[in-house]
C-alpha cells in the first residue's frame, strides 16, 4: 500500500480584519505534493494579496521542478523589499514531497517546520545559504509512516504575548504541544483544529496577528474499488466479481443487478439491511433505497438513484465533515469516496432497457454520473481510475 501525506490547515484573521494576511497553497501531481505557507507583511488586504501571490508563484514553480534559487529570484523580481522597513513583502515556507517519502524543505524568514516522529520532536538537518540576497534554510529528509509535520506563521509564535506566555507561545512550546497531541493518533484536520483552538484561547479570542497552522500526517493511502453495472458480456460476470474481491481496500457495489451477480458468483446471500419497526417510518422518508449486505463487500447500494444523490452531495461537500449526519445510502457512499485517496471505478457497460438516457449527452445515466464522480473526486485531489467491462 502506498504512503500519502494528509494536509489540513486553519487560519485566524487579525482582530478587526476581514482578510487573512497568511495564505496556504497546496498543489499535487500523481507523484508529488507541494505545500506553501506565506505570511504577507502587515495585515489585511495588502498582506493577503502579497501572501497569495508569493505562495502561488512558489507552489507552481516548485511543482514544475524549479530550484529554490529560481523561485527566490523570481519572487525578488516580482515582490521587491519594503522601502521603509527593508523587509521582504512576504515570507514563506515550502515543503515538496516526492512519492510521500522524499521531502525537500525551504524556509525563508519564517518559523521552522515541526516534525514529530515516534513521540519525539526531530531536529532537521537545516543548512543556510543566501539566494538573491536573502537568507534561506534548506533540508532534505525522508518521511516515515506516522510522522506529523506542522508549519506555522508568526501569529502562532507570538500568541499570548504578555499573558500566559510573557514572550508568546513560542516555537518550542508549540512543538511540545504537537508532540503531545500526536500521541492521540488523530488526523491532520483534528491537529489543525486543536492548534487553532489553543491559539485563539491564548489571544483571548482577539488575535493580535494573522495566524495560520498547516498540519500534515503521513499515513497509508485509503483505496476504494467501486463496481457499478453488469458487464456487457454475461460471460465476464465472474471476472468482474473476482476483480472486485481481489482489490485492496474498501469494496463497494452500486446497483441491484450488479449485487445479484456478485451474490450468485460468490455463492453468498444478499440481504436488504434490516431495520427495527421503530425506524421503519423514518426509512419511508429516505431519498435513496436502503443498502444491502453481502459478505466481503463494505457497502452495497441501489444504482442510479444512489449514484445521482452521491454526486449531489459531493457537489456541496469538500470533506466528510460537510456531509449530512444521516445513514442514507448516498451519504454512506459519499463518505467512503471522500475518505479515499485512490478510487478505482469498475463500470459495467451492459445496456439496461429501463435506464433513461441523458437527453443532453445522449448516454446512459450511469455513465453520466460516473463521469461526474470522476470530476468531483479529481477536484479533491483523489487519484481516480476507470475500467470499463
Amino acid at each position: 500500500m502506498r504512503q500519502i501525506v494528509e494536509v489540513a490547515w486553519e487560519s485566524l484573521n487579525k482582530a478587526g480584519e476581514e482578510l487573512c494576511g497568511d495564505h496556504v497553497e497546496v498543489t499535487t501531481t500523481p507523484t508529488s505534493l507541494v505545500v506553501v505557507l506565506s505570511d504577507g507583511l502587515g495585515s489585511g488586504v495588502k498582506a493577503n494579496i502579497l501572501a497569495t501571490l508569493t505562495s502561488r508563484i512558489a507552489a507552481v514553480m516548485f511543482r514544475e521542478g524549479a530550484t529554490a534559487d529560481e523561485v527566490l529570484e523570481t519572487l525578488a523580481e516580482t515582490l521587491p523589499e519594503c522601502q521603509e522597513r527593508h523587509l521582504a513583502y512576504a515570507t514563506f515556507a515550502m515543503l515538496k514531497v516526492d512519492r510521500a517519502r522524499d521531502a525537500y524543505l525551504v524556509e525563508y524568514d519564517c518559523p521552522p517546520l515541526i516534525l514529530v516522529r515516534a513521540g519525539q520532536v526531530v531536529d532537521l538537518p537545516l543548512a543556510e545559504r543566501t539566494v538573491a540576497g536573502r537568507l534561506i534554510r534548506e533540508a532534505r529528509f525522508r518521511l516515515q509512516k506516522g510522522d506529523y509535520m506542522v508549519l506555522v506563521s508568526d501569529g502562532y509564535v507570538h500568541a499570548g504575548v504578555g499573558g500566559l506566555y510573557r514572550l508568546g507561545w513560542g516555537w518550542e512550546n508549540i512543538a511540545t504541544a504537537v508532540r503531545r497531541w500526536a500521541q492521540t493518533g488523530g488526523d491532520a484536520y483534528e491537529l489543525a483544529q486543536a492548534l487553532k483552538r489553543t491559539c485563539l484561547k491564548l489571544y483571548d479570542g482577539k488575535p493580535g496577528d494573522d495566524a495560520t497552522a498547516v498540519a500534515m500526517r503521513v499515513r497509508e493511502a485509503v483505496r476504494v474499488t467501486l463496481w457499478t453495472g453488469p458487464p456487457a458480456d454475461p460471460a465476464r460476470d465472474a471476472e468482474a466479481v473476482n476483480r472486485l474481491m481481489a482489490a485492496e481496500g474498501l469494496k463497494v457495489i452500486c446497483g441491484g443487478t450488479t449485487a445479484q451477480i456478485a451474490a450468485r458468483v460468490l455463492g453468498r446471500r444478499l440481504e436488504v439491511e434490516w431495520l427495527p419497526p421503530s425506524k421503519r417510518q423514518d426509512r419511508a422518508k429516505k431519498r435513496t433505497p436502503p443498502p444491502a449486505r453481502l459478505e466481503g463487500v463494505d457497502l452495497v447500494t441501489e444504482g442510479i438513484i444512489t449514484l445521482g444523490m452521491a454526486v449531489e452531495l459531493l457537489e456541496r461537500a469538500r470533506t466528510v465533515r460537510d456531509l449530512p449526519h444521516d445513514d442514507e445510502s448516498a451519504t454512506r457512499l459519499a463518505h467512503i469516496l471522500l475518505t479515499a485517496d485512490e478510487v478505482h471505478l469498475l463500470v459495467g457497460t451492459a445496456l439496461n432497457p429501463n435506464q433513461v438516457a441523458d437527453l443532453v449527452r445522449g448516454e446512459p445515466m450511469r455513465m453520466v454520473y460516473v463521469k461526474e464522480l470522476v470530476r468531483l473526486l479529481q477536484e479533491r485531489n483523489k487519484q481516480v481510475t476507470v475500467e470499463r467491462i
